[in-house]
């Protein structure tokens, strides 16, 4: 009788084995089902995937993401480029027609379109990049930009022979306001004496006119542009290789994403200020496929969480520049600089100077 309650008991612990080990190779071919069946749309702003700038940054987070799960383009992940304001709510409402899982709206100027178009569609799900929509299927994903924009001020103004830099920004508004006074806080920090000239563009999609206005600061004396105007800021490379060639000493910070091969080959990319999209886009997606959509979140992505940052590329920064920088990025994240974002801020900003870590353990103990 024992021998026989022993060998149900047995019988019975295998089969339950079985059906766990069975159950687990389901789910996981559920969750690799589930991957290949997701769609991602994405919708660009006019400057389109090849503007070396955030859309372009935006597209290379998605395919290195695609590339992780083993996705295919135009099977899994698709861009539509909107080439006028038109556009915008169209494509996003096409991609919500087709029941795309992932909606992804590149740049705040899609704002108010997104809101038109999720006024009357509440269950697809939308990821808007640069802006902040607070509805329960739109997930804004935003950025410190004016951190990055304070460590390449801190550039600028280690830089500069001739004590003038300049700014150069797409159309005029509160983000890229963010990148001018987090910009010229940094070049305060450094020489509150070093001249800032700023220009707005008023476009983001003409580099004839990003070369105008670089041509006119640098006729003012500048000799270092920090551009923050998508394709027009792709002008402001070419006027400063042009005056290189004529042997004129400038340089271009760029945006967004590293922009040293657009310096090339005069060499006159001085740093760029990232922002770092991949790591925001790659765990929203990957939320996305584990059902865990953050719908009605604002993600704030910073220099804490190294997402806004300068370029890894540092062959024009010597040894100083790049320890200021460092000494600057560690009193942010610290919070004992907190860098401006509006005229307002700015007007009430104090510069203060960095501290290293080890010289407050030293006080602390000398107490």
């Amino acid at each position: 009788m024992g021998k026989k309650f022993f060998q149900l008991v047995s019988c019975s612990m295998i089969a339950s084995l079985i059906f766990v080990g069975c159950s687990n190779q389901n789910n996981n071919v559920n969750e690799l089902n589930k991957n290949k069946d997701l769609k991602i749309g994405i919708v660009t702003n006019k400057t389109g995937i090849k503007d070396h700038s955030l859309n372009q940054a935006v597209w290379e987070a998605i395919e290195k993401t695609g590339k992780k799960n083993g996705w295919k383009e135009n099977e899994h992940y698709k861009y539509l480029n909107a080439k006028s304001e038109d556009d915008y709510q169209k494509y996003l409402k096409k991609f919500a027609k087709e029941d795309y899982d992932l909606i992804f709206a590149v740049g705040y100027p899609f704002k108010e379109p997104l809101k038109k178009v999720i006024s009357k569609d509440e269950k697809n799900n939308y990821a808007l990049i640069d802006a902040i929509v607070d509805k329960p299927n739109v997930v804004s994903i935003t950025f410190h930009e004016e951190q990055s924009s304070f460590l390449a001020g801190i550039v600028a103004a280690m830089s500069t022979k001739s004590m003038k830099v300049g700014f150069i920004g797409g159309s005029k508004g509160k983000l890229i306001e963010k990148f001018e006074y987090g910009f010229k806080a940094g070049v305060k920090s450094i020489d509150p004496k070093i001249k800032v000239i700023s220009k707005y563009a008023n476009a983001f999609d003409q580099p004839e006119q990003g070369t105008k206005l670089a041509s006119t600061i640098y006729s003012e004396g500048a000799d270092v542009i920090y551009q923050a105007a998508g394709v027009t800021g792709l002008g402001v490379f070419s006027e400063a290789k042009k005056l290189k060639k004529n042997g004129k000493k400038v340089w271009v910070i760029g945006v967004d994403r590293d922009q040293y091969k657009e310096g090339l080959p005069e060499n006159v990319t001085l740093t760029s200020a990232i922002k770092d999209v991949d790591k925001a886009i790659d765990e929203v997606i990957t939320k996305t496929i584990k059902g865990n959509f953050q719908g009605g979140r604002i993600l704030r992505f910073s220099i804490k969480d190294h997402s806004v940052r300068l370029s890894d590329e540092k062959k024009n920064l010597n040894k100083d520049i790049k320890e200021q920088v460092s000494l600057y990025a560690d009193n942010i994240k610290s919070g004992k600089i907190v860098v401006p974002t509006t005229k307002e801020e700015f007007d009430n900003f104090s510069p203060v100077k960095p501290e290293k870590e080890a010289t407050k353990k030293k006080i602390k103990i000398m107490k």
